[in-house]
């Protein structure tokens, strides 16, 4: 076993080029705590950002042979959980808008989903979301989606366009998807898209 107050991260990351299980170990150990705290700034979630933070260290033992020890690994790293968040990301959203699809042709899963959105938790969340939304396209969204009324019908009992309701409500989706993918829990986010129908 090496000591790492006896080597330079020049001389470690050499080790770790030519597959030296301590030299990653020294590095995962002086840098994990650190890029956890990078993707938690990405992924509001302590679970995923555990399974992340795996993920990078896999990613720099597999890609260790390209790595630059002349270059500041603490940057490589950076970087690396940067773009490994932004990927589950990525993944997640074409997740939910595909689940989003097949939910609405499938009324057995419609009911379980139902059932599981009496949770006091989620409908919190949803409430809490809904209500950063500017007071009129809170009213607007709440009686389209909560309340399940037709555009005409919203716009009939406000005495605005039916044009006007439709643009509250693209515009209230795209709020509160930002807002579900960034800040969010990944836990309700998916019960959520379910239940407000959001696409």
């Amino acid at each position: 076993m090496i000591n790492d107050q006896n080597l330079s991260e020049h001389e470690i990351l050499l080790r770790l080029q030519a597959g030296d299980d301590d030299a990653f170990r020294m590095l995962y150990e002086r840098y994990s705590r650190l890029i956890y705290g990078n993707i938690m700034r990405f992924i509001n979630d302590e679970s995923v950002a555990d399974d992340l933070l795996q993920d990078v260290f896999v990613k720099v033992w597999e890609h260790r042979a390209s790595i630059d020890p002349s270059l500041s690994f603490a940057a490589y790293l950076f970087t690396c959980s940067r773009n490994t968040a932004f990927n589950f990301k990525r993944r997640l959203k074409l997740e939910i808008e595909c689940a989003i699809h097949l939910a609405y042709e499938s009324a057995e899963l419609a009911e379980s989903v139902d059932s599981i959105l009496h949770k006091k938790e989620v409908q919190k969340l949803i409430e809490n979301v809904i209500s950063q939304l500017p007071l009129q396209r809170q009213r607007i969204f709440r009686m389209c989606k909560l309340d399940g009324k037709s555009y005409q019908e919203v716009a009939e009992e406000l005495q605005i366009s039916v044009s006007t309701v439709r643009d509250h409500i693209v515009k209230a989706n795209k709020f509160i998807k930002d807002v579900l993918m960034y800040e969010g829990s990944f836990s309700s986010l998916l019960l959520l898209f379910f239940y407000l129908g959001i696409s």
